[in-house]
């Protein structure tokens, strides 16, 4: 996949949802709860309260906000660095597999393509970019693939006993 200039960037159908890095949501109910535990005058709620007002303020402040990503209805839009001076469109036909893993404290949306090239990108609104995707796409998510596969497989006890067994080494 080859990202080039952002006006260069041909894109298909109707914006649905733009993905960006920093959090909006999480730091203002934390501004909100911060607020409310000031109220209550209570020493420990007021040291809390502030606690979470202080936080949420730091994470607006001073944590960088970037578009990641542009979610359309024919496909998606990556961004390639920080200033979005530079972007790729892959149309949903080219996606393979798409799936949101959590990972030491930030959440990664990857993307599989048919030709086997992956796509990731870090962002803390990656609920945000799931519900999109699974509105969309979501005979393409890697769970949805697993459940499709498995669905008329009956559920066998002993086959789960067994497994056991060979983790732990037991023999029989």
């Amino acid at each position: 996949m080859e990202f080039v200039n952002i006006e260069e960037v041909k894109t298909e159908g109707s914006f649905v949802k733009a993905i960006c890095f920093k959090p909006k949501t999480a730091p203002i109910i934390c501004m909100i709860i911060g607020v409310l535990l000031l109220v209550l005058r209570n020493i420990y709620t007021i040291i809390l309260g502030a606690f979470f007002i202080i936080m949420a303020f730091l994470v607006l402040k001073f944590v960088e906000d970037y578009k990641v990503m542009d979610i359309f209805d024919k496909g998606i839009m990556f961004y390639g660095d920080k200033e979005c001076r530079s972007a790729c469109f892959i149309p949903f036909e080219q996606i393979r597999m798409w799936s949101i893993k959590r990972e030491d404290g930030h959440d990664l949306v990857e993307f599989e393509l048919e030709n086997g090239e992956k796509i990731g990108r870090d962002t803390f609104e990656a609920d945000k970019a799931y519900r999109a995707l699974y509105v969309l796409i979501k005979e393409k998510e890697d769970k949805y693939i697993t459940a499709e596969k498995n669905k008329d497989r009956p559920l066998s006890i002993p086959d789960a006993l067994e497994n056991i067994k060979s983790y732990f080494g037991i023999k029989k």
